[in-house]
């Protein structure tokens, strides 16, 4: 009864009802499309993270972080080709490769400086990080030079360096045994990103850096691609439970523990998305408190009559909260509705591209995504502000007295 009653009421005047549900509606669409894209920028910053630098997950000697930098080739991991061939063969990897870290002195014959190296094997990397090539500067990624001995480095590095494309290089390392060992290369391209340190950053292939340090089918990590993200834990626990009976001290490590930032973007997001949910509980809770205060002035003596044929008090307050809810939960409902069909429009059409800059030119795709929380707070927010927008204007309707209610015109 008190619904059915409050729907003629709101019918009754269609104008006023027509003002609430547009700013409903416009505030739903408004916020939660924001957050949709906000939602789809974080994915996509993820997704580009992962796919130029860290992989889904790595795996790694459990002492890896604590001796990384002072002796990162005790930290490395014998084997590696029977691990990456294990990994790989795991239920939702796409890809895995190896790569290992060391140090030592970089030359151009006059000048010599410290270096912090990174040996990867070309081809198999280009299969798990598909936007490492977006990274170069000048020349080509490994594996595009003629044969062995192509030398990548970081574009401060190389110019420090006063290095050219196609200049000789000499690298200098002390050896898994502690000798010193060189090899001269060529410089094939330069790089940057804020993944590394330009200024000492040196990339070479897996198989040269291997027969410079003397450590025979060895890596620091090995770097995991797989074919669903979201499924991204249950992928970690079959490769875990396939080298558990290995034995050896491994760790896996996701990408939001690899990616530094990641924390502090992840909080970013969510203080923004916040703040989105506030402005909608302004924005909704400002149009039904005026919408109901508006009614209980134009209605005082429909209220006065209510209650002198026996309408209780806080029959009147469920009135006019029913009033609020029924505003708040079509405006929710349509809002949603609109919200949802240009999210799949734009989805379908690949989002929206910003121009990239790096070497490439290649961009990268905002395509927004409707995640849960944003479908809750679109749905439930509006109601529940309603509600508390309405209360107000309902505890003044049933403050009123019959006689006052009739005697005094309304507005």
């Amino acid at each position: 009864m008190i619904f059915d009653l409050a729907l003629r009421n709101l019918q009754r005047n269609l104008r006023r009802t027509l003002i609430a549900e547009i700013s409903i509606i416009f505030g739903v669409f408004t916020v939660v499309f924001v957050g949709n894209f906000i939602d789809g920028m974080q994915y996509a910053w993820a997704q580009f993270e992962i796919e130029s630098d860290t992989g889904a997950f790595q795996v790694e000697h459990q002492d890896y972080r604590t001796l990384r930098k002072s002796e990162p080739l005790k930290v490395t991991m014998a084997g590696a080709g029977e691990l990456i061939q294990q990994i790989s063969q795991s239920p939702g990897v796409r890809a895995a490769y190896g790569k290992l870290e060391f140090s030592g002195m970089v030359s151009n014959g006059l000048k010599t400086t410290f270096f912090d190296g990174v040996a990867v094997d070309p081809a198999q990397q280009a299969r798990v990080l598909n936007r490492q090539e977006d990274l170069i500067v000048q020349g080509k990624p490994l594996g595009h030079g003629p044969g062995t001995g192509g030398v990548v480095l970081g574009s401060d590095l190389a110019s420090m360096l006063d290095l050219k494309i196609g200049d000789p290089v000499t690298i200098v390392v002390r050896t898994y045994h502690g000798s010193l060992n060189l090899i001269n290369g060529t410089l094939v391209g330069t790089k940057n990103g804020r993944h590394f340190p330009s200024s000492t950053y040196l990339e070479m292939s897996l198989a040269d850096s291997q027969l410079l340090l003397r450590v025979q089918d060895r890596v620091s990590q090995i770097v995991v691609a797989v074919d669903d993200i979201p499924a991204l834990p249950a992928t970690m626990a079959q490769v875990a439970t396939r080298l558990s009976a290995d034995k050896r001290p491994f760790q896996l490590r996701a990408y939001p523990e690899l990616i530094p930032i990641y924390a502090q973007a992840i909080a970013l997001f969510k203080i923004i998305t916040l703040v989105i949910g506030l402005v909608l509980c302004v924005l909704v809770g400002a149009g039904i408190g005026n919408v109901m205060a508006m009614a209980v002035m134009e209605r005082k003596r429909e209220i006065g009559t209510l209650m002198s044929i026996g309408m209780e008090k806080k029959t009147l307050r469920r009135l006019f909260l029913a009033e609020g809810a029924i505003t708040g939960a079509l405006g929710a409902v349509i809002g949603m509705v609109l919200v949802s069909a240009l999210t799949w429009y734009v989805a379908s059409h690949g989002g929206v591209t910003f121009p990239g800059s790096n070497a490439s030119g290649q961009g990268i795709s905002i395509i927004p995504r409707l995640s849960p929380s944003m479908a809750a707070l679109g749905i439930c927010m509006p109601i529940v502000v309603a509600l508390v927008g309405a209360w107000w204007p309902a505890a003044k309707a049933a403050g009123l007295s019959p006689v006052e209610a009739l005697t005094e015109p309304s507005a």
